[in-house]
């Protein structure tokens, strides 16, 4: 790729950037004159995320039909692509790590769109995160979360904190199961990769290929119930989006490290 992906990056990278910062600023003007409406912030998200892809050069295979209405959209999780990716399909709210709200211009449009942090390993900020994505629910706001609480390579999925299931079971949400996965595992990002030095050899190519698969509704009164379903059909359905049949069964996950660390919920 040589010079040639070295200016495709460095544009993507500056554009990014502008494209995020025009952003956050219209979400603020919008949020002074309508109130902060989670609905009128989460459209705003979408319609960033969808210019976002196009930009970066993400084509995104959409299997299923994005789901309408107040519903969980839990996903297994690759990257932080994997958000621009959903986002682009229809506007919801996300429950993110703490730290995120502290990245540069990124932060500032999660705040703006309603995202919900979590401090990883405390209880109490746990239990405020459901209560949060509970609140947006209830307001008919999509949420969208990544029940493994880190990022993992593949093959499949790493096992679900059971924490928004017992959310959905309690109070009678809707669950759809969502499978992400990437035409080349390199793409994923995991372990100690930063996030600069992970976006320049990603986004050097031309295209980044993601299968992106919604599942069905669900409904159960069991918290583990649910969660079994939701992660059978995603593990399910992650086997058929394999990237070129790549598949290893029986191969566990690696996890991420310090990078993107377990955010239960």
């Amino acid at each position: 790729m040589g010079l040639l992906g070295t200016a495709r990056v460095t544009l993507r990278l500056f554009a990014l950037a502008a494209l995020t910062a025009f952003t956050v600023l219209r979400m603020k003007v919008s949020a002074r004159l309508r109130g902060g409406c989670p609905h009128v912030a989460t459209r705003h998200g979408h319609l960033w995320a969808r210019r976002m892809v196009n930009l970066l050069g993400v084509k995104v295979e959409v299997h299923g039909i994005p789901p309408t209405g107040p519903v969980l959209l839990l996903a297994n999780h690759r990257s932080y692509v994997d958000i621009a990716a959903l986002l682009a399909q229809r506007p919801c709210a996300f429950l993110a790590k703490a730290e995120i709200a502290e990245w540069p211009l990124f932060g500032a449009a999660a705040r703006e769109t309603h995202t919900v942090f979590v401090r990883r390993e405390d209880k109490a900020s746990r239990k405020a995160a459901r209560g949060g994505a509970l609140a947006l629910l209830r307001q008919g706001v999509a949420f969208a979360a990544f029940p493994e609480g880190t990022t993992s390579r593949g093959p499949g999925a790493l096992p679900f904190f059971p924490g928004l299931f017992e959310l959905a079971a309690e109070h009678g949400i809707s669950v759809v199961p969502v499978a992400i996965e990437y035409a080349s595992r390199d793409d994923a990002w995991v372990g100690d990769d930063g996030f600069i030095p992970h976006f320049l050899g990603c986004f050097r190519k031309r295209r980044v290929q993601v299968a992106l698969a919604f599942g069905p509704v669900l409904h159960h009164p069991d918290k583990e119930g649910l969660k079994r379903e939701a992660e059978a059909w995603i593990r399910a359905r992650l086997q058929t989006l394999a990237p070129c049949g790549a598949l290893v069964r029986g191969e566990i996950p690696r996890a991420s490290g310090p990078a993107a660390a377990p955010t239960p919920a």
